[in-house]
């Protein structure tokens, strides 16, 4: 059968194909819109005091236009519905001559004739009015055409072949789109269209799309940082020719960032009162880097010590700038610097950039006394706050009664008094609760056995003492159990992973009154070797530390048996004065200290001589003596 495609003269089925293909879009982006992953803004909002803050940024026109799409989208929908709807559609009716006589299929000629002449008298034009003559020609007709079908051999057959009693016809199918689209007139305009969408649009998000992959690694981090930070950080590097690094990376140089000669005057006014708190306030005194010496990094490092040493910055410009600075900075030390630290398992190094990420997020400098993270606290009150009182940290401040703390802030007035004890209750007060290094199952630590560190901690001043241990399970606490109960150990071991979703809690947000945005207070766990200075295992982000968290860590025990000395220490990424530190002895045994296990007891009897397992026992042994036998002869042989 032949087959003819027309256009949708009509628009009819052009309908549905449009209207199926603008719900396959607009559907899922509508769901998306009211059901998928919210923007962050709400989430990152902080809610402590802030005295720095960045200036509202212009609300992107972005989910505005995408909420218009959608709407037009399911205007366009209900209008195409609309038309569905109302819109006639003529279906092909299939030509059927035993419908037209009205004969059942497969009747003989006898009863298609006696059906036919009666039909006949009925419609035949003379026998109707003169109002029913058309219709009645156009019914003999048909009627005619159905007698002769069934009645002709060769006609009968094309019908039952071909559903048409002329033979094979020609099918026409349509297609869902108007004409307008391949007519002579429109077809400029079509091959335009085609050629904006796959020559421009399409090669241009590809193309976007590719520069910004291979412009940056997984982390979001540009790949010429890395590179220069790969290729000048080293294992015993100080912590100024770190801040100096840092402030070499590539993000400095974007168009946001970068220094622009209308900044010359405020930098270099700015740079001279940096030199002159730091010369009064700070061991060192603060110079532009030699090695990294560019504008773009210059801009960088002076903005980073003003946020430093406090430094008012009088710009409305270059302060909001600063604060994006701060904010590039920190995810730099933490998925840059930091990350090429510990895979190096620089131990030093690693802990230099900790204190740099709270240098980022307090704004302070380097060697500051954690009390001047309290508001009120200032360069200037701070030194006569320590001489008077030999008050140096929060936790000292919190340690005393109210009337001397009272006495030792005298310096502040009422109101800055109570905000400098709120802002001091929050900032946590971590303890090392529990240290346990075993080796799971045995009582000793052998040469190359795994190790396993069980490590519990806890914020003595955390406002929710409650830790949830499990869903209707008793779980042992690693605080009660002895060293050498390996059976609980290992049980506490086994669990741990389960217990550890279970237990997961919102880490709370960090007071940092200079830094702009949100931060969570987070903690790093590293364990290191005090003889090498290396990193025994990467440190572990721990973000869920609210007021009671479980570390398990597992390595590998040296090879010679020997004593080791350790350090554990768990820093804060946000607070100075809040990290805490335990040197952890490992004894290293022989493996014959190790106690004789028990010999395997097989506890299987004989089976009985009548049983089926006994005879099936018999026959084995006789067949394989029988192959013994044979064996033997063939030797002799």
């Amino acid at each position: 059968m032949r087959s003819k495609y027309t256009y949708d003269e009509s628009g009819v089925t052009f309908f549905y194909y449009a209207l199926t293909v603008l719900s396959l879009v607009v559907a899922p982006a509508t769901v998306y819109m009211l059901f998928g992953k919210k923007s962050s803004a709400a989430a990152a909002k902080p809610k402590t005091p802030k005295v720095r803050t960045r200036k509202p940024r212009t609300k992107s026109s972005t989910p505005k236009i995408k909420l218009a799409l959608v709407l037009a989208g399911w205007a366009l929908i209900f209008l195409l519905s609309y038309k569905v709807k109302t819109t006639e559609v003529k279906e092909a009716k299939m030509w059927d001559p035993y419908e037209i006589l009205g004969i059942d299929n497969g009747e003989s000629e006898e009863v298609i004739t006696r059906a036919y002449r009666k039909l006949s008298l009925k419609w035949h034009p003379d026998k109707v009015g003169k109002d029913m003559k058309e219709q009645a020609g156009e019914m003999m007709a048909e009627i005619n055409r159905a007698h002769k079908t069934l009645t002709n051999a060769e006609a009968r057959e094309n019908y039952e072949k071909y559903g048409n009693p002329d033979g094979m016809q020609t099918q026409s199918m349509g297609i869902a789109l108007p004409k307008l689209l391949v007519e002579a007139h429109t077809s400029p305009f079509v091959l335009m269209l085609y050629g904006l969408m796959f020559g421009f649009i399409m090669p241009f998000y590809v193309g976007r799309w590719w520069y910004n992959s291979t412009r940056y690694q997984k982390d979001r981090i540009l790949n010429p940082t890395m590179s220069t930070f790969f290729k000048n950080i080293r294992e015993h590097i100080s912590q100024r020719n770190l801040i100096e690094l840092l402030t070499a990376a590539t993000e400095f140089t974007e168009e946001d960032l970068k220094y622009r000669p209308s900044d010359e005057a405020a930098l270099k006014a700015l740079s001279e009162k940096i030199r002159r708190v730091s010369q009064v306030y700070a061991l060192d005194l603060f110079t532009p880097s030699k090695k990294f010496n560019s504008k773009d990094s210059w801009k960088a490092n002076i903005l980073l010590h003003a946020h430093f040493f406090r430094v008012s910055v009088d710009s409305v410009e270059l302060a909001d700038q600063q604060q994006q600075v701060v904010m590039t900075a920190l995810t730099l030390v933490h998925r840059g610097l930091l990350q090429i630290s510990t895979t190096h398992n620089w131990y030093i190094c690693s802990t230099l950039l900790m204190n740099i990420s709270q240098m980022l997020v307090q704004g302070v400098y380097c060697y500051d006394a954690p009390l001047i993270q309290l508001p009120g606290i200032t360069w200037e009150n701070q030194p006569t706050i320590f001489k008077e009182n030999k008050l140096y940290s929060n936790h000292q401040l919190m340690r005393l009664a109210a009337a001397e703390q009272r006495q030792a802030l005298s310096q502040l007035n009422d109101k800055q008094f109570e905000e400098a004890i709120q802002a001091a209750k929050m900032i946590p007060r971590l303890e090392i609760a529990r240290v346990l290094l075993t080796v799971v199952g045995d009582k000793a630590i052998t040469p190359a056995s795994i190790v396993t560190l069980i490590v519990k901690l806890r914020i003595a001043n955390a406002p929710n003492k409650i830790v949830p241990r499990g869903k209707g399970v008793a779980v042992a606490d690693i605080e009660d159990i002895a060293d050498d109960d390996t059976a609980a150990i290992e049980n506490f071991v086994s669990d741990y992973a389960k217990r550890e979703k279970e237990t997961k809690q919102a880490a709370p947000e960090a007071y940092c009154p200079y830094f702009a945005g949100r931060k969570d207070s987070q903690w790093w766990l590293s364990f290191a070797n005090y003889q090498s200075g290396k990193l025994v295992v990467p440190p572990v982000r721990i973000s869920d530390l609210a007021s009671e968290r479980v570390v398990v860590l597992q390595f590998q025990a040296p090879p010679q048996k020997e004593t080791y000395r350790f350090h554990l220490s768990v820093k804060s990424d946000s607070y100075i004065g809040s990290d805490v530190m335990q040197e952890v002895q490992m004894t290293v045994v022989d493996r014959s200290t190790l106690p004789v296990e028990p010999p395997i007891v097989d506890d299987i009897s004989e089976p009985e001589e009548d049983s089926i397992a006994a005879q099936m026992a018999q026959m084995r042994g006789q067949q394989a003596g029988a192959r013994r036998n044979d064996d033997d002869s063939s030797d002799e042989d």
